[in-house]
């Protein structure tokens, strides 16, 4: 029955680091059928390796048996969860220390308590809920403290794979090697089991820390990877963006020349119609930097076509200390995301503030606009199922953040009343550390 116990205690705690892997088909009969016959495998096993006939000395049947029990586990989830056998292997030395963790903190509780819940009778199924009901604290705190930060299976890196594979195979000597020949000890005092008990806590809860935060490092390398790649796109889009604003305005410019040179004979209505026509493709920002100029301009013939209005107050020659991509990001986010929330609101509701402002070497940007819905916020960024505002939680947000942290600053975001307001704070005295 022990040999059932443990490998259910392996399967609960194994089962917290799987949870976001895609499941494959028939996946309760698989997880049910695998299950039985793991058991069952491992049971025969163990009655293999303790004949008398093999003549095993009890160090070795501890670790053959256990090393044994890992690769059942580790196969059972490959077959249930569409993963790769590292990311397999990841998750699963995972779980096991998460149960060696249990194991040794429940022997420091019986230790003291005498026993463990015992108004559960003894038998197969009590002791089956036994196990499920002292081991599922362990498994929620430990969910979330670490398993729900572990998705492993989308990186590839060979850095990482390298440092996760050192720390898989340190807790499978942790837990299977180390301390199953100090068990083999005869005598043991309180104090002897107190610290041995507590050395595996600590050696378990360090590599379970330590595979967290691999996987946070590799997940932060990525997105700042992604809003590498999205500034150089900015980058580029700036350019033509300025290209065709500086053709359009010698184009507009040469028209309305035109018309009054050969002052046509048209209605007064028409010429009315074709002057505030040019006006709209000829219209120019004047914010003290250049870049944003080029920006609104080019988002102010958008918003145009929707009928939405576009206004700006302040000096934008405070921004002079960012790069002309990081203005363009900055404001080139938060205005497409302001547009597309107000796009299909009622028209006097279609409306985008800007205000830019500096006190000292304080520098703050206001975006402001109206929106209709429900938002919901993670890491402090708003998050939506709404269609119409999917892009708020997106890598845009995180783009603008980074920006803002590099100059020693923040972003922050208020969404009250239909009304959604962005500001951005930067410190302009920061610019020599950024560069």
């Amino acid at each position: 029955m022990g040999v059932i116990l443990t490998f259910f205690q392996n399967l609960m705690c194994c089962a917290i680091f799987f949870h976001g892997y895609q499941r494959r088909t028939h996946f309760v009969a698989r997880v049910l059928t695998l299950s039985t016959l793991c058991a069952w495998l491992l049971h025969s096993i163990n009655g293999w390796l303790q004949s008398p006939a093999l003549g095993l000395p009890s160090q070795l049947i501890m670790f053959l048996y256990f090393l044994t029990e890992f690769v059942v586990v580790l196969v059972l989830f490959h077959a249930c969860f569409q993963v790769g056998w590292e990311s397999s292997l990841y998750s699963a030395s995972a779980g096991r220390a998460t149960q060696h963790l249990a194991y040794s903190a429940l022997r420091l509780i019986q230790l003291k308590t005498g026993y463990l819940l015992p108004w559960l009778s003894h038998g197969f199924l009590p002791s089956l809920l036994r196990n499920a009901v002292l081991y599922l604290p362990f498994c929620v705190a430990v969910y979330f403290l670490f398993a729900r930060g572990m998705d492993t299976s989308h990186y590839d890196k060979s850095d990482f794979r390298r440092n996760m594979n050192i720390v898989s195979v340190i807790i499978l000597f942790i837990c299977i090697i180390i301390t199953r020949f100090v068990r083999s000890g005869e005598e043991w005092d309180a104090s002897a089991i107190i610290a041995q008990n507590l050395y595996a806590i600590t050696c378990c809860s360090l590599c379970l820390m330590i595979q967290y935060n691999f996987c946070k490092q590799e997940k932060l390398s990525e997105e700042m990877e992604t809003i590498r790649g999205l500034w150089q796109a900015d980058s580029k889009q700036l350019a033509e963006r300025k290209n065709t604003i500086e053709l359009i305005n010698m184009k507009c410019h040469d028209i309305r020349h035109r018309l009054e040179d050969c002052r046509l004979s048209i209605p007064a209505s028409e010429g009315d119609e074709l002057e505030s026509l040019i006006r709209i493709y000829d219209q120019f920002y004047h914010t003290g930097s250049q870049t944003l100029d080029v920006l609104l301009t080019d988002r102010a013939l958008l918003c145009e076509k929707d009928h939405i209005q576009l206004s700006f107050s302040g000096n934008g020659g405070c921004l002079d200390f960012l790069a002309e991509a990081e203005v363009y990001s900055l404001f080139g986010n938060a205005l497409g995301n302001a547009a597309e929330a107000v796009r299909m609101l009622e028209e006097e509701k279609r409306q985008i503030g800007v205000i830019v402002r500096s006190a000292g070497d304080i520098v703050s940007i206001n975006v402001t606009n109206y929106y209709e819905g429900e938002l919901r916020f993670k890491d402090g960024l708003p998050a939506t199922t709404h269609t119409e505002l999917q892009d708020f939680h997106g890598y845009g947000m995180k783009s603008m953040r980074a920006i803002a942290q590099k100059y020693g600053g923040d972003l922050t975001v208020r969404a009250e009343d239909g009304v959604f307001r962005l500001t951005v704070w930067l410190v302009s005295g920061r610019v020599r550390q950024a560069q």
